[in-house]
């Protein structure tokens, strides 16, 4: 059987979407207090797909475009490159260069360009892109933040408060590529120091999603790991909903499809169903989606369960002809 292998792009844009300002007051502090944070920021997802839509790359990369404002009242723009792996035929500095052209060009303003790096080899550290011709010279330098840096400083991360410091955390931990029960440990540890925290119930959710994103267990210990949570948060005296939002089991029936089913609601069971589909997988193809919509409430049960052992989209729908046993 195929080794599941998580994938770290979408959750790393979705972590930037939600904690911009914490991951540069953490990760770039000496240029947080250059930007104007009263007036917010906004992700130029739409327009950066309109600059970068016809490059192939075939690198697992991701891409994040960003609005701030500068103390001085100027708008200005941050280009934000992530980069999961080394590859030998990696184009990150080129790509730095094109899109950072690219961009001004669009925008007709400067770009910062700041690459993120997530790879395992210390030595990878590229800054800088140049090529030249009969004397004609272009060149680009970047600033790059490579997380691995972070592993002699995990005392640091651990007392930070800066929710920031934990997703840094989750990624230093499935870096050191352990054996399934050793990341099982290490899944528990860094839930349970969520919940030490004391953080928001909107910040803790957030956090547990990006940690089961990239700690990827397989079924049989998923299990030990929620049953574990459980636990914990009978521990802090939590009901946060920590496990129901990825797999739609117990607590997803309590807050959702329980309540739906006792009034009768399956148009709310398949909405539920819906945004536990979409949290664990990102996308759905609109065949399964069709069949949410003309599914009764003992079938739209039936997949919510299985959704806890699915590895992929296709195992929550296969064998359909199931006899419900009420």
């Amino acid at each position: 059987m195929a080794k599941h292998k998580p994938a770290f792009d979408g959750p790393w844009k979705d972590i930037l979407d939600i904690y911009f300002e914490h991951f540069i007051a953490y990760c770039w502090p000496s240029k947080y207090h250059e930007i104007d944070w009263s007036k917010g920021y906004t992700m130029l997802d739409k327009e950066l797909t309109k600059i970068t839509r016809q490059s192939e790359t075939g690198q697992k990369v991701a891409d994040k475009l960003v609005q701030i404002y500068l103390k001085n009242g100027d708008p200005a723009c941050i280009f934000l490159h992530i980069e999961v792996e080394r590859s030998s035929k990696s184009s990150l500095p080129e790509r730095m260069f094109t899109y950072n052209t690219r961009l001004r060009d669009f925008f007709k303003k400067s770009i910062a360009s700041l690459a993120i790096l997530l790879d395992s080899n210390k030595n990878w550290r590229p800054n800088i892109y140049t090529a030249e011709l009969w004397g004609t010279t272009v060149e680009i330098r970047f600033p790059m933040i490579k997380i691995l840096d972070y592993q002699d400083r995990i005392p640091e991360l651990e007392a930070s408060n800066n929710p920031f410091a934990a997703v840094i955390l989750a990624q230093l931990a499935v870096m050191k590529k352990e054996s399934p029960a050793a990341s099982l440990r290490t899944k528990i540890h860094l839930s349970k120091r969520l919940y030490a925290k004391g953080w928001k119930e909107q910040d803790l959710l957030t956090l547990f999603k990006f940690i089961d994103w990239v700690i990827a267990l397989p079924p049989e210990l998923e299990l030990e790991y929620n049953e574990t949570i459980e636990k914990i948060e009978e521990e802090f005296k939590m009901t946060y909903v920590s496990t129901a939002e990825r797999v739609g089991i117990r607590k997803g029936e309590e807050l959702g499809l329980r309540k739906g089913l006792e009034e009768g609601e399956v148009i709310g069971e398949s909405k539920i169903l819906v945004s536990l589909l979409n949290a664990k997988f990102q996308t759905i193809p609109q065949k399964y989606l069709d069949k949410i919509k003309n599914a009764h409430t003992d079938m739209l049960m039936v997949w919510a369960r299985k959704l806890l052992f699915a590895l992929k989209i296709e195992d929550v729908f296969e064998d359909e002809n199931i006899v419900v046993i009420s």
